[in-house]
């Protein structure tokens, strides 16, 4: 009966690891948990005069950004390469955005995350 247990084990950690593909490495984990520091930011600022002094639309642009940035999050948490795509598109489109309404949107940012998940890219799935 013991052989029995120790096969379902040894099964149980084989389909563990199959599934669990890569280990996410350190880098992708501060990066997510800092930047979610960012994000809480973008969820209180459409609360603020300055936010709606840009325009009616600013405040929900605010809010719909910050949900597309913590799904990034999300993907680049689970080591998925979706993830990149979406969060390239989105910062394009803000920069248009930004550009539209006559200011600038520096890209150190989101330069600097874009190198590190793009250093990570062939780990991803």
């Amino acid at each position: 009966m013991e052989e029995t247990t120790n096969k379902d084990q040894d099964s149980l950690l084989k389909s563990k690891n199959e599934s669990g593909g890569t280990q996410r490495p350190n880098i992708i984990t501060i990066m997510c948990a800092l930047y979610i520091f960012h994000v809480i930011g973008i969820i209180f600022a459409p609360f603020s005069d300055k936010a709606w002094s840009i325009g009616f639309w600013w405040p929900p642009y605010l809010g719909f950004s910050a949900i597309i940035i913590l799904i990034c999050i999300y993907g680049f948490w689970e080591m998925k390469k979706w993830s990149i795509m979406l969060y390239l598109t989105f910062v394009v489109v803000n920069q248009i955005v930004m550009h539209s309404i006559g200011r600038t949107a520096t890209l150190i940012i989101p330069g600097i995350i874009l190198l590190i998940v793009l250093s990570q890219y062939r780990k991803m799935t």
